[in-house]
C-alpha cells in the first residue's frame, strides 16, 4: 500500500515559512539566522520540535496501516538462527571419547572483528576412531563392495566396483603338483566331528556348483574332467599345458564356486599325482657330455673307467620326493674287439708245430657294478634301488628298468651350468678292465623314460581358503594331524547392509555419524545399527535425525563399551552394520551419500543471556518487562505464585502441569510456586485466566494481559524470572570453514571446524515485503485450499524460502498427477541441501495442519526443494578491437554471471530460464561485434547422480532454479 503523506513540509520548508512570516509578526526583529541571536536560537528550536509533529503525523497512516495488519492476525516471524554441523576431533593420544556437553560455544570474526557466536544444540562424545573402510554387502547376490570414501557412494546398491565376494580355496604341494601335460590329480579328504568326507567329496566335485583349476599362462585353467571317488577327488587333465608357479611362487590347485551358507571344514588334506604316460628325460650327460636321446649316445663315454657318471635329469619326476619312480632306459652294447684273432705260436719251443697253435679268447670289458647316487644339498648320497640296479652291465635282456624311491632330501643341483633334479650313475667296477686282450662292451643309451605313482597321498604344505572377503593361510601344514581348515564359507543369511570398519572401538554415549545424503529417496523399509559384540551383530538403540537416510543429517549411536576387534573382508578393525529390515526391492531407487563424518553436531548462531528477575506491583495490567539482548530465540517467563494461590492449588496446579510449575519448600512452608507462562501471540485472544504473554523479540520486550486479555501477573518482590537465549539473522550465515575458535577450553578436543555452511538465518521482514505479505492474510486466514494460499502462507511463516511455487496436480517429481499438490521452495542459501530439506521438512507439517487433511493423510501434499540448475555456458563471438579482447572476455562473463544470479533468480521457480536474454547480454557488451554461437548446458542433482542437460527451453524444468557456472568465452 502507498501511504499518504499527510504533510509533505520538510525541515527547510518550515523555517523558510518562519522566516517569511517573522517579518509581518515582529517587524522591529529581522531573522538571519545569526550565532549570537537569542531570537534565531528559538526560532531553531521552534523549527527543529515542528518537524518532529510532522514526522509523528505523516507516520500514522503506517501505524494504523500495522495495526490494520494486527487485527488480521499476522505478525512479524520470530528471527531465524543460522544452524550448521561443527565436527569435533579428538587428540590422537586418547582411548576414551571426549565429552562435548550441549550448550558448547564457539565463535568467528565477522567484517568488524565482531565475534559471532554459536552453540551445540545437543551433547555427544567425540571418538579418536576413525572410519577405515566402508562395505557394501548382499549375502543374496553373493556381493562384497569397498566404497570410495573420497566419492559419493550409492548405499544398498552395487557400486560397479571390483566384488571382494570369493567362495575358493587353494592347495599347495609343490613337489605333487609340479606338473606338464597329461596328468591326474587325487584330492584326498578327511573330515571328523561326524561329517562324511564322501559327501563333501561329491559336492566338491559336482560342476555346477564349483570348479577346480589351476594356474598356467598367466590364468586360471579348469581340469578336463572332476570326479569323486569315495572320499577322494579325481581331476583329470588333458591337455598339453603344464601347472605354472602361481604368483606367491607356488603350484597349487583351487576350487572355486558357491556351495551355500553352510560351511566345509577339512581336517586332513593329501594330495597326489600321477602322469597319463611315461615322461621323456629332461636330459642326459656322460659327464660334462650332453648326450642326444633322439641320436643316442654312451652313458660313460668309449671306454668306461671307475668314477666315469652319467647324469639323469627330470625336474617333474626327480623332485616327486616319496614317489616310486620307474626309470625306463634303452641300452645296446656296443662292442669293439682290440684282440689279436691270428693263431698264436710257442716260440719258446725248439720245434714248432702248426699244430700247436693256440687261439686267444678276448676278455669282455664292460661296467661291471655301478653306484647310484642323488644330491641332497650338501653332496651326493647312495640311491637305494631295485629293479635292473646295473643296467649298463650289457650281460641283461629284456626291458631295463630301475626302480627307486624319491628321497625326502633330494635337493636341486647345478650340472654342466644346468639347475635342475639330477640323479647320476657312478661307475664302480669296470671287469677286465687291464685285460690284454679286451672286447669293449660299452653300454649306449638308445632312449630314456620315467613314470612315478604314490603309495599314498602326501598332506599338503599350505592351504588357503578366501571367503566373504577374508583370506585364511595355513603354512606348513604338513605335519599338523588336525587342520580344521575352513576351506569354503557360506555368508550369513541377511538383508541388504552397509559394514562400517573403525580403526579403534568406535563406543561413545552417543557416537554422532553425519550422513550427507545426496538426493531425496524414500526407503520402503526400516534402517538399523548393529555392532559387533565379538560372537554376532547386536541391535544399537540409535536416534536417525536422517529420516531414513531421507535427507542429509546425524545418526546417534549409543555405545556404552568398547567393541572388540575383528578381522572380516580382510580388515581388521571394529565393525558397525546398518542393515535393511527386509529383502524387498526398493520401487524409489537407492539414496546416495557423498561423505560419512564422525563426531559432527548441529550448532545455532545464540548465546543464553544471564536470567533476568523482575518484580511487580499490585494488579499491573499490560506489564512491559525490557530485555537487555535482542532478537530473542528461545524465552521462558517465570511467574512466582505462591502468595497469590493457597497450597492446596499450588500442589494440585503441580499435579496437573509437572513440566510447568516447580513448588519450593522451606521448613515445610511453601516459600515459591514458580509457574511457566505461556507465549501467545495474540493476547487480545486470550482469556482473563490463561497464564500467558506476548513477545516481540525484535524490541526484546514482554507484555503480560489485563485481566481481561490475558492474566495480570501477581504482586510479588522478584517474582518474575525471564530466561532466554538471543541470537539469530543473516549476521551468522557463514561458509564452511569458517568457524574454527572454541570459547572456554575443552579438554583433549585438538580441532573444531564446521563442516557445512552456517546457514539459514534470517532477518525481520522490510516494512514492503510485510505491507505485501501481511495484507494478504485476510484472503487464506492461514487455511491453504488455493495455490495462492500454500504460497502465500509460506511466504509470511518462513522467511528462509527465498522463493516458493505451488504445482497443483503434480507429484514430488514434477509428473502429472491428479489430485497432488506440490509445492517447491529455494531457500536463501541453494549449496546446503540440508538446510532445504529440513526447512521442507517443517514446511510440510505447517501445511499438513492447514490443508485438507485427507490430501495430507493420503501423501498427495509434497513439498520439495528446487532443481538447482548451474549454468554453464560456451560463448563464441568476434571482436572488433582483438587488443581488448581479454577484457571483453571478463567482462562477459560478469555480465552474465550478474545476469543468472541477479535477475534471473528474482524471477518465480520454474520461470528464472530466459535462453534470448543470454544472446542479448553478449551482444550489448562492449567491442563484440558479432556473437558467432551459444551453447549453455545446466548440470543437476538427480538423486546424488549429476546430470548434464542443454538448456534450449525455458519452460523445460518446472521445479528449477539456476545460479551462474563456469563461462567459456572464445574469440574468432
Amino acid at each position: 500500500m502507498k501511504q499518504p503523506v499527510l504533510d509533505p513540509r520538510s525541515r527547510e520548508d518550515i523555517m523558510a515559512q518562519l522566516a517569511s512570516r517573522a517579518s509581518s509578526y515582529t517587524p522591529e526583529w529581522r531573522y538571519e539566522g545569526a550565532a549570537d541571536d537569542p531570537g534565531s536560537a528559538l526560532a531553531e528550536l521552534f523549527g527543529d520540535m515542528f518537524y518532529q509533529t510532522v514526522d509523528r503525523m505523516n507516520s500514522v497512516p503506517g501505524k494504523l496501516h500495522t495495526e490494520f495488519l494486527n487485527l488480521t492476525g499476522f505478525r512479524m516471524p520470530d528471527p531465524v538462527p543460522a544452524t550448521g554441523l561443527l565436527q569435533f576431533t579428538a587428540n590422537d593420544t586418547v582411548e576414551e571419547p571426549v565429552p562435548v556437553p550441549e550448550g558448547t560455544q564457539v565463535f568467528t570474526e565477522d567484517e568488524n572483528r565482531e565475534h559471532v557466536v554459536y552453540e551445540t544444540d545437543r551433547r555427544i562424545e567425540s571418538t579418536p576412531a576413525s572410519l577405515q573402510a566402508l562395505f557394501y554387502v548382499d549375502p543374496r547376490e553373493e556381493v562384497i563392495q569397498q566404497l570410495d570414501l573420497d566419492r559419493p557412494q550409492p548405499f544398498f546398491s552395487p557400486t560397479g566396483g571390483e566384488n571382494l565376494q570369493h567362495h575358493r580355496f587353494t592347495l599347495s604341494q609343490d613337489d605333487v603338483l609340479s606338473l606338464a601335460g597329461p596328468c591326474q590329480v587325487e584330492v584326498e579328504l578327511r573330515q571328523e566331528g561326524g561329517h562324511l568326507a564322501s559327501e563333501t567329496a561329491a559336492r566338491l566335485a559336482d560342476s555346477s556348483l564349483g570348479r577346480w583349476s589351476f594356474w598356467s599362462n598367466g590364468t586360471e585353467v579348469p581340469f578336463s574332467a572332476v570326479r569323486a571317488e569315495g572320499n577322494r577327488i579325481i581331476l583329470t587333465w588333458e591337455g598339453k599345458d603344464a601347472f605354472e608357479l602361481d604368483r606367491e611362487g607356488h603350484y597349487t590347485i583351487s576350487c572355486t564356486g558357491s556351495f551355500g551358507s553352510g560351511r566345509i571344514v577339512l581336517d586332513g588334506i593329501k594330495l597326489r599325482s600321477q602322469p597319463a604316460g611315461r615322461l621323456a628325460l629332461d636330459g642326459v650327460s656322460n659327464g660334462d657330455i650332453p648326450l642326444e636321446l633322439e641320436e643316442g649316445g654312451y652313458c660313460f663315454g668309449r671306454r668306461p673307467t671307475p668314477y666315469s657318471m652319467c647324469y639323469f635329469r627330470c625336474d617333474q619326476v626327480f623332485r616327486k620326493r616319496g614317489a616310486r619312480v620307474n626309470l625306463h632306459l634303452e641300452v645296446a652294447p656296443i662292442i669293439t674287439n682290440l684282440a689279436d684273432q691270428a693263431p698264436h705260436y710257442q716260440f719258446n719251443q725248439r720245434i714248432i708245430d702248426k699244430r700247436d697253435a693256440v687261439v686267444i679268447t678276448p676278455d669282455d670289458v664292460y661296467v661291471s657294478q655301478v653306484v647310484w647316487e642323488y644330491y641332497n644339498g650338501t653332496g651326493w648320497r647312495p640311491l637305494t634301488v631295485s629293479g635292473n640296479r646295473n643296467p649298463f652291465s650289457c650281460k641283461q635282456e629284456g626291458p631295463l628298468e630301475v626302480v627307486f624311491e624319491i628321497p625326502a632330501d633330494l635337493e636341486r643341483s647345478e650340472v654342466n651350468a644346468e639347475e635342475g633334479y639330477f640323479i647320476r650313475a657312478r661307475v664302480i667296477h669296470v671287469e677286465n678292465q687291464f685285460s690284454m686282450n679286451p672286447r669293449w662292451v660299452v653300454p649306449f643309451l638308445k632312449g630314456a623314460d620315467c613314470a612315478w605313482d604314490y603309495s599314498e597321498g602326501l598332506p599338503v604344505d599350505r592351504c588357503r581358503g578366501e571367503n566373504n572377503g577374508d583370506t585364511v593361510q595355513m603354512e606348513a601344514v604338513a605335519q599338523v594331524s588336525r587342520l580344521e581348515f575352513s576351506a569354503l564359507v557360506g555368508m550369513e543369511e541377511h538383508p541388504r547392509s552397509m559394514y562400517f570398519c573403525f580403526d579403534r572401538s568406535p563406543h561413545a554415549m552417543p557416537l554422532s555419524i553425519y550422513f550427507d545424503v545426496a538426493g531425496r529417496v524414500k526407503l520402503e523399509d526400516k534402517l538399523r545399527f548393529e555392532a559387533w559384540t565379538g560372537e554376532r551383530f547386536e541391535p544399537v538403540r540409535t536416534v536417525d535425525l536422517t529420516r531414513n537416510l531421507l535427507h542429509p543429517g546425524v545418526m546417534l549411536l549409543y555405545l556404552p563399551k568398547s567393541l572388540p576387534t575383528h578381522s572380516r573382508f580382510g580388515m581388521e578393525g571394529c565393525w558397525l552394520r546398518l542393515s535393511r529390515s527386509s529383502y524387498l526391492e526398493n520401487s524409489g531407487g537407492w539414496p546416495r551419500v557423498n561423505a560419512v563424518r564422525l563426531n559432527m553436531v548441529e550448532a545455532v548462531q545464540r548465546q543464553r543471556a544471564e536470567e533476568q528477575i523482575f518484580s511487580a506491583g499490585i494488579y499491573e495490567a499490560n506489564k512491559l518487562l525490557s530485555l537487555l539482548r535482542r532478537p530473542i530465540l528461545d524465552c521462558q517467563v517465570w511467574v512466582d505464585e505462591a502468595q497469590a494461590l493457597a497450597v492446596a492449588d499450588a500442589e494440585a496446579l503441580a499435579a496437573a502441569m509437572p513440566r510447568q510449575v516447580e513448588l519450593e519448600w522451606d521448613d515445610r512452608v511453601l516459600a515459591h510456586c514458580w509457574v511457566r507462562w505461556e507465549r501467545r501471540d495474540e493476547l487480545a485472544l486470550a482469556g482473563p485466566e490463561e497464564r500467558c504473554y506476548s513477545l516481540d523479540p525484535y524490541a526484546g520486550t514482554v507484555t503480560f494481559g489485563n485481566g481481561i486479555h490475558g492474566r495480570v501477573p501477581p504482586e510479588g518482590e522478584n517474582n518474575l524470572r525471564v530466561r532466554y537465549c538471543y541470537g539469530g539473522g543473516s549476521w551468522g550465515n557463514r561458509p564452511a570453514g569458517a568457524v574454527r575458535q572454541l570459547i572456554g577450553a575443552l579438554p583433549r578436543i585438538s580441532r573444531v571446524e564446521n563442516v557445512t555452511p552456517m546457514s539459514g538465518g534470517t532477518d525481520r521482514f522490510s516494512p514492503e515485503k510485510a505491507e505485501r505479505i501481511g495484507n494478504k492474510r485476510l484472503r487464506h486466514r492461514s487455511k491453504a485450499a488455493g495455490v495462492r494460499d500454500f504460497e502465500e502462507i509460506i511466504a509470511q511463516d518462513f522467511p528462509q524460502a527465498r522463493h516458493v511455487k505451488c504445482f497443483p496436480g503434480r507429484d514430488s517429481a514434477g509428473a502429472y498427477a491428479p489430485g497432488h499438490v506440490s509445492v517447491v521452495v529455494e531457500g536463501n542459501d541453494l549449496d546446503s541441501r540440508r538446510v532445504t530439506d529440513d526447512l521442507c521438512q517443517r514446511i510440510y507439517e505447517a501445511l499438513s495442519q492447514q490443508c485438507d487433511c485427507v490430501m495430507a493423510a493420503e501423501g498427495r501434499l509434497h513439498v520439495v526443494g528446487s532443481t538447482v540448475i548451474t549454468v554453464n555456458s560456451t560463448i563464441t563471438v568476434e571482436m572488433e578491437d582483438l587488443d581488448q579482447s581479454a577484457v571483453t572476455q571478463q567482462e562477459i562473463a560478469r555480465r552474465l554471471e550478474e545476469l543468472i544470479n541477479g535477475r534471473w533468480r528474482e524471477r518465480d521457480i520454474g520461470s528464472q530460464l530466459r535462453i534470448a536474454q543470454v544472446w542479448q547480454t553478449v551482444r550489448d557488451t562492449p567491442n563484440v561485434r558479432l556473437v558467432r554461437g551459444i551453447l549453455l548446458e545446466g548440470r543437476f542433482d538427480e538423486a546424488g547422480v549429476q546430470r548434464v542437460v542443454p538448456l534450449e527451453k525455458d519452460d523445460a524444468f518446472p521445479y528449477a532454479t539456476v545460479k551462474s557456472g563456469l563461462h567459456l568465452v572464445q574469440v574468432e
